[in-house]
């Protein structure tokens, strides 16, 4: 189908409006009932922008339930553990961090729950803003090196109050749109992509916001490591998708990626 521009970018505003006035509340009016409401509005107007633009529901960003979501949600939740529970040992092992402090567990389990509650909706609208969105616009129209690019890019620049982190956290934040974008890619679903996403962002908040870790003395950035680990999972996540036959088939020359 063609891409009407009016109607692609009157969608993605709505949704870059309606996701960064959840993230507006969360961060600013610590207003967690503000952020669920502005949550519960993206999706809605998610629901209804994919029934005008495609008539379809969320699945045309991607969050078909028909079969198999399960699976590729969860093994994206453990690629997610994994990518960022290799980093925090890395920096650990190497002092580039330090642990200094762990509350008692019964402390942590409180935040911990309500962390992994609201970021489920926080992290899923991203990755529809950022990358569904995008596919489903741009997927056949475009090559899949520029479809990459853009998702990373749109990532990247949807952090607004991370612009002035400087060039390292740039870096990062485009490796991680690019490793987030290819599972949508192989398999035409966001569930992988968007159980990594969620499962990271869980674990980096109990490994330094309940656990209380600081920068080592090693003149070596935290970031760096978090780089060098996602370029390893980027083939890493494409050979546990593929061993694990979710790869959907090539219906057209840019539906599937191809890792030479």
């Amino acid at each position: 189908m063609k891409t009407n521009p009016i109607r692609f970018i009157t969608g993605f505003v709505c949704l870059f409006a309606l996701y960064h006035a959840a993230e507006y509340m969360v961060l600013f009016k610590n207003n967690a009932g503000g952020f669920l409401a502005f949550q519960a509005l993206f999706f809605i107007a998610a629901w209804f922008i994919a029934k005008w633009q495609f008539k379809e529901g969320l699945a045309a960003w991607g969050l078909s339930i028909k079969k198999h979501f399960i699976p590729q949600l969860l093994l994206g939740m453990m690629m997610g553990i994994i990518l960022y529970g290799l980093t925090y040992f890395i920096n650990l092992i190497t002092g580039v961090e330090v642990k200094v402090g762990v509350p008692q567990f019964s402390y942590m389990i409180g935040p911990l729950l309500l962390f992994l509650f609201g970021n489920l909706f926080s992290s899923f609208a991203e990755d529809v803003l950022t990358r569904g969105y995008l596919y489903k616009h741009l997927n056949g129209k475009i090559s899949v090196a520029a479809l990459i690019f853009i998702s990373a890019a749109v990532y990247l620049f949807n952090h607004i109050y991370r612009l002035n982190d400087g060039i390292v956290t740039y870096l990062y934040l485009f490796l991680l749109g690019v490793l987030f974008i290819i599972p949508l890619i192989l398999t035409r679903r966001l569930w992988f992509t968007g159980g990594m996403h969620w499962a990271g962002n869980v674990f980096f908040y109990f490994t330094h916001n309940l656990i209380q870790t600081i920068p080592g003395e090693v003149a070596f950035s935290a970031n760096y490591t978090l780089c060098i680990c996602i370029l390893l999972m980027i083939p890493a996540s494409y050979f546990m998708l593929k061993s694990n036959n979710m790869i959907a088939a090539d219906k057209s020359k840019n539906a599937k990626l191809r890792m030479v």
